[in-house]
């Protein structure tokens, strides 16, 4: 039986410790995360930003969550739609070369709004930014774009 990518990914991501992450990654994907935060943080005064901030406050939930430029908590779902529509909104994000799709920003603020709520240091954001480019870096040629 073959081993699906999603089963190859998964097993790699789970098995791989940050040590054995080359430290030109793991200080990429920090450097990522924090480009996410400044996109984010721009976004946030543009009309668009303001309805994000405003639609994630509508839909109401418990207050879990921070969207990121205001003081406002949201549920954490609502934060990662209004997040992930900041950090794309002005289409500073980074797309790789050979992607077909610009998911990078949705991810990075779908991370940094569940560590909020579970009260993760920063830190721990490049952990799995650096899995996934470490592991992309190496499968980028097997991939059916």
């Amino acid at each position: 039986m073959t081993v699906s990518a999603a089963r190859r990914l998964a097993r790699f991501v789970v098995a791989l410790e940050l040590d054995d992450v080359p430290a030109a990654v793991v200080e990429r994907a920090g450097l990522l995360a924090l480009d996410t935060l400044g996109c984010c943080l721009a976004a946030s005064r543009y009309d668009f930003g303001r309805a994000a901030r405003a639609t994630a406050e509508r839909l109401g939930g418990k207050p879990e969550s921070t969207v990121i430029g205001s003081a406002v908590r949201v549920a954490a779902a609502n934060a990662v739609l209004a997040n992930s529509t900041l950090a794309h909104g002005l289409d500073f994000d980074d797309t790789p070369p050979m992607s077909a799709i610009l998911m990078a920003s949705s991810l990075r603020s779908l991370r940094l709004s569940s560590s909020i709520v579970r009260g993760v240091s920063t830190y721990c954001l490049a952990r799995p930014a650096a899995r996934r480019r470490s592991w992309g870096c190496r499968h980028r040629d097997k991939a059916a774009w």
